[in-house]
């Protein structure tokens, strides 16, 4: 007897690529360049303006201009990381959001086969019931054997 004919087996998809490979130089994502662009800008506006002194609460400390300059460049590069920190948590999120729905599609695909399975019993049970001729006590046991795990699935109700 021929081996019963295998599903056609589809190759496994390729891994996804990082969000970082497709970035360019920093990584960022479109609001994490927008916050960089701006905190850029802001650090050139301050440093073509007054950077000699900083004023807090009404009161003005004096700078010498190279520490001004020192403070320019070290506020600009904290907008730099905190806008890829900020990057990948969104990308953190999304990936959340993509396995969660992985896993509700997976959760429903094995419900539709459970009721599949439950459709198949009711059906052989009825034509049990209906006609309780040896062939379809056969087909019923046969199946109930392969839920329950006595047959393994590929070998089906001929056991060969």
């Amino acid at each position: 007897m021929p081996a019963p004919e295998e599903p056609a087996r589809q190759p496994p998809a390729p891994p996804p690529e990082s969000r970082d490979s497709q970035r360019p130089w920093l990584g960022l994502d479109r609001l994490g360049w927008l916050q960089a662009i701006g905190g850029l800008l802001l650090g050139l506006i301050a440093l073509f303006s007054s950077y000699d002194h900083i004023t807090l609460a009404g009161t003005s400390v004096q700078l010498q201009q190279q520490w001004g300059v020192l403070f320019i460049a070290a506020s600009v590069a904290t907008v730099l990381v905190d806008a890829e920190l900020a990057t990948r948590a969104r990308d953190r999120d999304r990936d959340r959001a993509a396995e969660s729905r992985e896993r509700a599609a997976q959760n429903a695909q094995r419900q539709r086969e459970s009721l599949e399975r439950l459709h198949t019993a009711a059906v052989l049970s009825a034509r049990v019931q209906l006609d309780p001729s040896a062939t379809n006590q056969a087909r019923l046991r046969a199946f109930l054997a392969l839920i329950s795990g006595e047959i393994p699935p590929d070998r089906g109700a001929d056991g060969g």
